[in-house]
């Protein structure tokens, strides 16, 4: 669905207007926007004939969108337990602190 509300954004049309050229009503398209109602394959035809890309188009592009966002979260270090990221929770993790396993007591 977020590849369907880029095609809105980019098609220029309102949110109306475009829920409107796809024979959908405001809120029929806000419920599939706000990802509580999934897209069918009924839907993405009727997106397709309003934005001119295949729904298959539409289905891989949504994908490597989501690929994309992924990888850039994953390079700006976006990812990692949350516990780690706490002060002091590196310092643990690379040893320097809590005991010294390799030293006698």
């Amino acid at each position: 669905m977020r590849e369907c509300i880029r095609l809105q954004k980019a098609s220029g049309m309102t949110v109306a207007d475009f829920a409107k050229a796809c024979g959908f009503s405001r809120d029929y398209w806000y419920k599939h926007a706000n990802l509580s109602r999934p897209l069918n394959i009924g839907d993405l035809e009727r997106i397709s004939q309003v934005t001119g890309i295949s729904p298959g188009d539409i289905v891989m592009n949504s994908q490597r969108h989501a690929v994309e966002a992924t990888e850039r979260k994953a390079q700006a270090g976006g990812y990692g337990l949350a516990a780690y990221r706490e002060d002091g929770k590196q310092e643990a993790i690379n040893g320097e602190a809590g005991p010294d396993y390799d030293e006698p007591a």
